[in-house]
């Protein structure tokens, strides 16, 4: 039996498939199989009596060393361990060994053995998938349920927010708190074969600090009776993808075109802002509906034809009128793109453009069309239009029965052809004028005794005209010739040329016109190097024109005005309406700057003259400035742009005057519009503050109250409200600066109220603030979010204000005194009244303009005025106060004309309210001072 176990036990040596070899205490290969020697290449006698050493790879044998001393010394029964052989032809193998000790009878190491397996090629692999794994940039995962265990690679660790030798707490730790269930979710799904492999993204944060966009995918790879033992996947970093994706979402929201996408069940998967907004749904609302539930059964009907051919592969395009979701008609062009994958349709991309302005003016071009048709064929003179290049595209009727042509026989062929002209005396041939209309861009009449051969061969006599057809840029767009009678034809071309190019108010040149003749003037003064100049009029206040006497009135005035103007030049000169009351002169050839002062003396003396508008006299006044050329500019739009600002800075400067431009007024434009667009700034920037000046009466020393003025510390420093304001006017900031304004000083006046200061505080209101159509409700809010009672309010009001649309400002006056709110006339006495409207308005406070203070005013013509002033304002029952009292003399003065309420530096400059708060302090001893020395 012993030796039957021996012989078993050598058979299996001999012909195990691994390499075996049985080894002295020494490392002397003993024994060796047919498999090792194989695998090493060497014969079993070639082996024998050799140290395993001999064939041990030399880095391996500090290893090998160590495990064979510790088995012989007895601390183990052998090792295990990965190594490599060198083979007899130098080749490097791979092996995993396993070497256990055999024992003698008295329990000594008696030799050793040695099973070897060849594992190059999986180490080849290993090595492969290492490289590969330290290659790409995803991270690789391997969790063990059962174990509770997470192995990552690196890139894994990193993405996923933990650090090296992290634990599975960690990164779920690490997971943001809302993903945590959705991975839950998406394990438990996969794990239930509720889904292929687990598929999930999300944004975390990883252990380098940096946000990510991550894809977490993976599979269940190993179970053990049904419980899930090994789950494998990636982790990979997304967030150039997603962030490709939200750009093309972006873009795609932000395409006027309308874009979605049906798969082949017809059910929504996708659908941009627009698509989206057309069917008034959101996103979730359309997200796997099906067509027909989006676009109702009808247009489901009608589509589906469309729907069936796209499915099968054929895009589609076609028309649709539909109804939106807010209710409006629209005409859309529907394309269906088919989505072909691999040969299979797998939906269709729904491309959708919304045609209705489109559809539209094609439908105004069409009526248009027909309209000039009908309007040619109802003409009695035969008209024939070409295109740029004379090739006949239309005749009339009239036109077809003349030369024998049809439309469609004449369309395309040369003007000759269909309109042949003859010299009616030789019958030789005669040039048409339409060649001529063409190449000079001008009217071109026909050569006398011309006769047209109609296609028939009969002649006609005729006599013609032909013009060139140009649009508002001055493209040549084709010509027309019109032709029967001389007088009708040449008539009706010069009259088409003649409104092209002129007002129909005032039948001077327009733009058009004016700017071509500058262009003239230009190429003449650069040949000849004469300067020519360019006035740019305007009539000042010529809507107070419009709004008294009527539209018809200041039409009338228009044409006056446009006639002593051409009635005070020369021929050469040409006079435009530009439009409104904006006239533009061209002086081609003047001799110098002085030239151009005589002729615009002798221009603003004519229009200023009295003018009689049935009936009634009318005075006006005008602006203008003047550019020269070359030195202010060098073709039309400098020139128009210069001579423009000119005349704006003459209207600054009090209108009825005239301005050269220079390079101050540029210096001074510049200036402007940097100001504008500081001012534009300042009040979101918190630069604007407000200061307030008492108003006492110095008789009896009661504070009256207080006049809120508007201050502005600008980027340069504090900026002068003579300065600010008329651009703030200009620019419409005034209605927003004002309101603002009007809040500041409710909310003052109040806090005075509630400290036992109830002091009026008056508020100036902008003509454009007065007229807004919300300004009643405006102060209304500003009373009820202040809390201020009406009667501590006062709005001063300009004298020339009220004299606008009288209605309005009695209607809106009456509003404020229903609401217990003051009302003053400011500057009175330097505009123009009406003492029979002052009378009807209902205002409170009358208040005389400092200009009548002034010291070059004094004397008994200035007493007078402000004793009518001051009479005027008893007589009426209303409070009388001069602003701008300086000297102890004008007290005494005002006092003596009964004027007892006052305002001025003698009293005290504008005031910040702490600053006020301590005046009011003070003035009951200033005033006593100011009594004793009365």
């Amino acid at each position: 039996m012993p030796e039957q176990r021996a012989q078993l036990l050598s058979a299996v040596f001999r012909r195990s498939p691994i390499g075996m070899s049985l080894l002295d205490t020494d490392g002397t290969f003993l024994d060796v199989n047919d498999a090792l020697c194989d695998l090493l290449g060497f014969a079993r006698d070639d082996l024998l009596g050799r140290s395993y050493r001999t064939v041990t790879h030399p880095d391996d044998l500090p290893a090998d060393e160590l495990q064979w001393q510790r088995t012989l010394d007895g601390q183990q029964d052998g090792f295990e361990r990965r190594k490599r052989y060198l083979s007899r032809d130098g080749r490097v193998v791979q092996a995993q060994v396993k070497v256990s000790v055999l024992l003698g009878l008295a329990g000594e190491a008696a030799a050793l053995l040695s099973q070897v397996q060849d594992v190059t090629a999986v180490q080849d692999l290993g090595e492969r998938l290492h490289l590969a794994v330290e290659a790409t940039q995803d991270g690789i995962w391997d969790w063990r349920p059962t174990l509770g265990t997470l192995d990552c690679t690196e890139r894994c660790q990193v993405l996923g927010g933990v650090l090296p030798g992290g634990t599975l707490r960690d990164w779920w730790l690490a997971l943001p708190r809302p993903e945590r269930v959705g991975t839950l979710r998406a394990y438990r799904q996969h794990a239930q074969g509720q889904a292929e492999h687990i598929d999930l993204e999300f944004r975390q944060r990883g252990a380098d600090g940096v946000d990510r966009w991550l894809a977490l995918r993976g599979r269940v790879t190993a179970r053990n009776g049904g419980v899930v033992t090994r789950v494998t996947g990636t982790l990979s970093d997304v967030t150039t993808r997603v962030q490709a994706q939200r750009d093309v979402q972006v873009l795609l929201d932000n395409l006027p075109a309308m874009i979605g996408y049906w798969d082949a069940g017809l059910r929504n998967r996708f659908g941009n802002r627009a698509y989206l907004d057309w069917f008034g749904k959101t996103p979730q609302q359309m997200r796997g509906q099906h067509i027909r539930d989006v676009i109702g059964a009808d247009a489901y009907h009608l589509n589906r034809p469309f729907m069936d051919a796209v499915l099968r592969g054929e895009a589609q395009v076609f028309d649709r009128t539909i109804t939106d979701a807010a209710g409006r008609e629209r005409h859309t062009e529907l394309r269906y793109v088919p989505d072909l994958q691999g040969g299979e349709v797998r939906g269709f991309f729904a491309l959708g453009t919304d045609v209705t302005a489109r559809r539209r003016a094609e439908q105004a071009l069409r009526e248009q069309r027909e309209l000039a048709r009908v309007t040619l064929a109802s003409i009695g003179d035969s008209v024939i239009t070409t295109d740029p290049h004379g090739n006949v595209t239309f005749l009339n009727p009239v036109a077809q029965r003349m030369t024998g042509w049809s439309n469609e026989d004449a369309a395309g062929q040369p003007i000759e052809t269909v309109m042949p002209l003859l010299d009616e005396t030789t019958l030789t041939v005669a040039p048409n004028p339409l060649r001529a209309a063409l190449s000079r861009r001008e009217i071109m009449g026909m050569m006398g005794g011309t006769a047209l051969r109609s296609r028939s061969g009969a002649l006609f006599s005729v006599e013609d005209s032909a013009a060139p057809i140009l649009s508002e840029s001055g493209e040549l767009l084709g010509a027309v010739i019109v032709f029967h009678d001389v007088t009708e034809a040449r008539t009706m071309a010069l009259r088409m040329s003649h409104l092209a190019q002129h007002d129909t108010l005032t039948d001077l040149p327009n733009r058009v016109l004016l700017r071509d003749r500058i262009a003239q003037a230009t190429t003449l003064a650069r040949r000849r190097g004469t300067p020519f100049a360019v006035l740019f009029l305007d009539l000042d206040h010529f809507k107070d024109v419009n709004d008294s006497l009527g539209h018809h009135a200041g039409d009338q005035l228009l044409r006056e005005v446009a006639r002593r103007l051409t009635g005070n030049l020369r021929a050469s000169d040409t006079v435009s309406r530009q439009g409104g009351d904006e006239f533009i002169i061209l002086l081609p050839e003047v001799s110098s700057a002085a030239h151009v002062q005589t002729v615009i003396s002798k221009l603003m003396a004519a229009v200023t003259a009295p003018y009689d508008l049935d009936g009634q006299v009318v005075h006006v006044t005008l602006s203008l400035g003047a550019a020269l050329y070359p030195q202010d500019g060098r073709d039309a739009d400098e020139l128009l742009k210069h001579a423009d600002a000119a005349m704006y800075r003459a209207k600054a400067e009090g209108r009825n005057r005239h301005h050269f431009y220079s390079r101050e007024l540029h210096d001074e434009i510049q200036r402007q519009h940097q100001l504008r667009q500081d001012l534009r700034a300042a009040l979101d920037a918190g630069q604007f503050h407000l200061v307030y000046q008492p108003k006492v009466n110095p008789d009896s020393g009661a504070v009256l109250g207080a006049e809120a003025l508007l201050r502005w510390n600008g980027p340069a420093g504090p900026v002068p409200p003579a300065t600010f304001i008329p651009v703030a006017e200009d620019t419409g900031l005034i209605v927003p600066l004002g309101r603002w304004v009007l809040r500041e000083a409710c909310a003052q006046a109040r806090r005075w109220a509630d400290d036992g200061r109830a002091l009026p505080v008056s508020v100036n209101i902008s003509a454009a603030q007065f007229g807004e159509t919300g300004f009643l409700e405006t102060v209304q809010e500003e009373l009820r979010s202040s809390g201020l009672s009406a009667h501590l309010l006062e709005l001063e009001v300009t004298e020339t204000l009220l004299m606008r649309h009288v209605e309005h400002v009695q209607r809106n006056l009456a509003a404020l005194r229903a609401l217990g709110v003051q009302v003053s006339i400011d500057d009175f006495g330097t505009g123009y009244s009406s003492l029979s409207y002052l009378h009807a308005f209902p205002v409170n406070t009358l208040k005389i303009d400092r200009s009548f203070l002034a010291p070059d005013r004094s004397g008994p013509q200035a007493t007078a005025l402000i004793s009518a002033i001051v009479g005027l304002g008893q007589a009426l029952n209303l409070q009388v106060i001069a602003e701008g009292v300086e000297e102890p003399a004008q007290v005494r003065q005002l006092l003596r004309l009964g004027c007892d309420a006052m305002q001025g530096y003698l009293f005290a400059r504008p005031l910040p309210p702490a600053e006020f708060q301590t005046w009011l302090t003070d003035w009951p001893a200033q005033h006593a001072a100011f009594a004793a020395h009365a």
